[in-house]
């Protein structure tokens, strides 16, 4: 059963054409098809579109007037179809302050010179945002299981810490042999503002420890991390953040035999119902493979960090 968008195709090719049996063969359908949708379409008129004869069709004076419009509403119906939004619409991304000049940015650079017409649209924040309701394409988050079926997730990496301090910091105070020494020095700390109180430093073997008098206080990831880098305070820092610089010899890592390994995940989601636009599909895939390469995002500190410890 044919809709009327269907009957403007059939008469259009029929009018381009000297007979039905023509237009059936451009259409690739039977000339019974091309004359039942002619007729239909003259009976929804009321009015008479071609005369017939056995060798050929004639177009009428209100058939070719028709014709014009309905070539018209064809053009427009294929315009909305073939120039669609996406190349006006940004991937719109959610992620942690902390992850976006060391790992979001690379990857979006990367995309951008295979794929100059996406555009990004990055929203960075370590409240946990509803991304169905602000309609995130892309979501980064850490910590545990992502179990809401509103949302396709992949595990992409681990985040694990260590502390760390300047060479400076630590030779002015020392190095702790023990967590309990950490409350006798200088220290830095996150304040959680989805849960309103510092994050705990934690261990393997339940062990934590709570910096209730920080040197340096902060609600911002990025900017705990430059006070330890500019020797302020020891902090306990993701693995995949300070292993550059201990790399380097700017950070030392200290109390590794206290590290708590592998409990935290790196998601990277993205809302689940519907078809994925190409422009999310490249996005998402490339950051899933750029943050599950350890090269990319380490995870551990290779064995040459282990020697850097005074």
């Amino acid at each position: 059963m044919f809709n009327r968008l269907d009957y403007l195709k059939i008469f259009c090719v029929a009018a381009e054409r000297s007979t039905f049996k023509d237009a059936a063969i451009q259409m690739n359908v039977s000339p019974q098809v091309i004359t039942r949708g002619i007729k239909e379409l003259e009976t929804e008129l009321g009015e008479i579109l071609f005369v017939r004869s056995t060798r050929n069709i004639k177009i009428t004076t209100f058939g070719e007037q028709f014709y014009h419009k309905a070539k018209a509403a064809i053009a427009m119906m294929d315009d909305v179809f073939m120039n669609n939004t996406h190349d006006t619409l940004s991937v719109k991304i959610t992620a942690p302050p902390s992850y976006a000049r060391p790992f979001l940015l690379p990857v979006l650079k990367k995309i951008n010179r295979a794929h100059p017409e996406i555009r990004f649209d990055v929203r960075l924040s370590n409240q946990i945002s509803d991304v169905v309701e602000e309609k995130i394409d892309i979501g980064i988050r850490v910590g545990h299981p992502i179990t809401d079926n509103r949302f396709i997730a992949r595990s992409v990496s681990k985040v694990n810490h260590v502390i760390v301090a300047t060479p400076e910091l630590i030779e002015r105070f020392g190095k702790p042999q023990t967590i309990d020494d950490l409350s006798k020095l200088p220290v830095t700390a996150l304040f959680d503002n989805n849960h309103n109180h510092i994050w705990k430093w934690f261990f393997k073997d339940n062990l934590c420890f709570t910096p209730e008098m920080p040197v340096f206080l902060t609600d911002d990831a990025d900017a705990e991390f430059e006070a330890v880098l500019k020797g302020i305070g020891f902090g306990q820092i993701s693995v995949s953040v300070a292993a550059p610089y201990i790399q380097q010899g700017l950070l030392i890592p200290v109390l590794m035999e206290y590290d708590l390994i592998d409990t935290w995940d790196v998601y990277i989601y993205r809302p689940q119902s519907g078809p994925v636009p190409t422009r999310v599909r490249v996005v998402f895939d490339a950051l899933v493979e750029h943050f599950q390469d350890q090269s990319f995002m380490p995870t551990r500190l290779p064995e040459l960090n282990l020697k850097l410890t005074p």
